[in-house]
């Protein structure tokens, strides 16, 4: 697993044995695509003759054409023309079949039913597929099927990325408690850790603004602000909860000692990653398929013999968990009304599902371009120009796979150099999973107006959470006036609505 080149045995699909048919060359092939880029290198300098685009039309005997949006706010706004234009294509990637997006599409029919469709022409991918994922309300309503889910590549894959090598020079075992965390961030403070002189630009914990890979150091304490959970028969948000203010205390101190980064509320996502290449980091939060792209020690500027651990979250007073229960749907593929080439869409799910071609496709890439076949075994070079260049592997694997981020699965992990690392990552993973109330949980109607009340940038929470551990204000005074502010605003009929939606959900009286 050292080298970069490795030879394995090509793992015969189990397609062979399922209902797996090439389309008739003469049916009608078109399907059009669309979806954001997600910022994938790749996808963001996406061209119409794409080479991967027309290796995936051959395999798979349509003629694909994707269409690649912008990311996050952009993209929402870029998705709510087009369905207000009604200029769609035959297959749309959104977050759920009820998104803000295109509020009231289902009632006003702008998806198509698939139910008739999937069970005559969809048998593998409702194989493949949980029968509660496609239970979902981001998938079905009334028992109605109108998307199919694209999935998340395990339960979870949120993990502290840890700089072992600086726990090394510390002599420190790996941490496994907060108490043992803030050890090792005092330890961090007071060393050079980086070697480059200056022992004060090096942090125990790297934040980036609005908490987004930031959010440790909540369930610890018992509650994260994100998480909606059961209590005195209701659904109750967990930001409100009075847990919040032991986690408030405890990130005040991480503030005031300096063992968090005081740029942590305008460290945008581009700056936090350099940050963390440049040595500044002690520990971050980030996800086990981000390695290869983000963390890899070769990737680190001016930094000697660094070493990647990736660790479970820490036992805190009150519990643990970096990501509650999850239903593993990352987006939804809806098939507009307007196409008429729903048929031909189900069919190539179904293909790319199933065949053995789309399974070393989504894994490996082109033959003879990203990898090889020499006597039955595929090689593959991970540190090749075909497979680096703008990060080309993520494209065939995730943002170009219509079925699920493809990046830690069995064929992809068994040619990984670092697949021992990715093994005990996605493990660390599992270890901190925590229970979620407020699973299948649709976007309240009470939110959808008032995105301040929710945990993120631009909210209620985070104006509260900023002034409170910077000094600004008193911790005490601040947080009951924030949770007052926020029942005002909309809370009150938010909790009733989840509480209604849970009772229905759980078939509680």
């Amino acid at each position: 697993m050292a080298v970069s080149l490795l030879a394995v045995t090509v793992v015969s699909a189990c397609s062979s044995k399922e209902e797996s048919k090439q389309p008739a060359s003469d049916a009608p092939k078109n399907i059009s695509i669309l979806l954001s880029h997600t910022l994938a290198k790749y996808a963001m300098q996406y061209k119409d003759d794409d080479i991967y685009t027309k290796e995936l039309s051959r395999l798979s005997g349509y003629n694909l054409k994707y269409e690649f949006l912008g990311h996050s706010a952009d993209f929402v706004q870029q998705m709510t023309v087009r369905f207000a234009s009604k200029d769609l294509p035959d297959m749309v990637r959104t977050d759920s079949i009820l998104s803000t997006i295109h509020p009231g599409a289902v009632e006003q029919k702008v998806f198509t039913p698939l139910n008739e469709l999937l069970d005559k022409y969809g048998p593998n991918i409702k194989k493949k597929i949980a029968q509660e994922q496609w239970d979902s309300p981001k998938v079905s309503k009334d028992g109605i099927i109108y998307g199919i889910p694209y999935l998340a590549p395990v339960p979870a894959y949120r993990v502290i990325y840890m700089r072992q090598d600086w726990l090394d020079k510390l002599k420190m075992p790996q941490p496994k408690t907060v108490d043992d965390y803030v050890k090792y961030f005092e330890a961090v403070k007071v060393q050079d850790m980086n070697g480059n002189g200056d022992p004060n630009d090096e942090y125990g914990f790297y934040v980036r603004e609005n908490l987004s890979y930031g959010d440790l150091f909540f369930k610890e304490f018992g509650v994260h602000p994100g998480e909606w959970l059961l209590r005195d028969g209701k659904l109750q948000a967990g930001l409100i909860q009075p847990e919040i203010k032991d986690a408030l205390k405890f990130w005040k101190m991480l503030y005031d000692k300096g063992y968090i980064n005081p740029n942590l509320f305008t460290n945008k996502s581009n700056d936090w990653r350099a940050g963390i290449k440049q040595g500044k980091a002690g520990s971050w939060m980030h996800d086990v398929p981000n390695f290869a792209a983000d963390w890899q020690p070769s990737l680190f500027v001016n930094e000697k013999d660094v070493k990647i651990s990736m660790l479970p979250g820490p036992e805190g007073p009150k519990g643990k968990g970096l990501s509650p229960v999850s239903d593993q749907i990352g987006f939804v593929w809806v098939i507009p009304s307007s196409s008429k080439n729903a048929e031909n869409v189900i069919k190539f799910l179904d293909w790319a599902w199933s065949d053995e071609k789309a399974d070393n496709y989504f894994s490996y890439g082109i033959e003879g371009y990203n990898y090889t076949v020499e006597n039955g075994k595929i090689k593959y070079d991970f540190n090749s120009k075909a497979n680096t260049e703008n990060d080309a592997n993520e494209f065939y694997r995730t943002t170009g796979n219509p079925r699920k981020d493809g990046r830690l699965e069995p064929l992809v992990l068994q040619v990984d150099p670092n697949a021992e690392l990715l093994t005990k990552g996605l493990e660390a993973a599992n270890q901190s999973i925590y229970k979620n109330d407020g699973l299948h949980m649709p976007v309240l109607d009470a939110m959808k107006t008032r995105p301040e009340l929710a945990f993120g940038g631009g909210t209620l929470f985070m104006d509260m959470f900023a002034k409170v551990i910077t000094g600004k204000a008193d911790l005490d005074t601040s947080f009951d006036e924030f949770v007052k502010e926020w029942k005002k605003r909309g809370g009150d009929q938010a909790i009733e609505e989840a509480t209604a939606w849970y009772n229905k959900f759980h078939n509680k009286k």
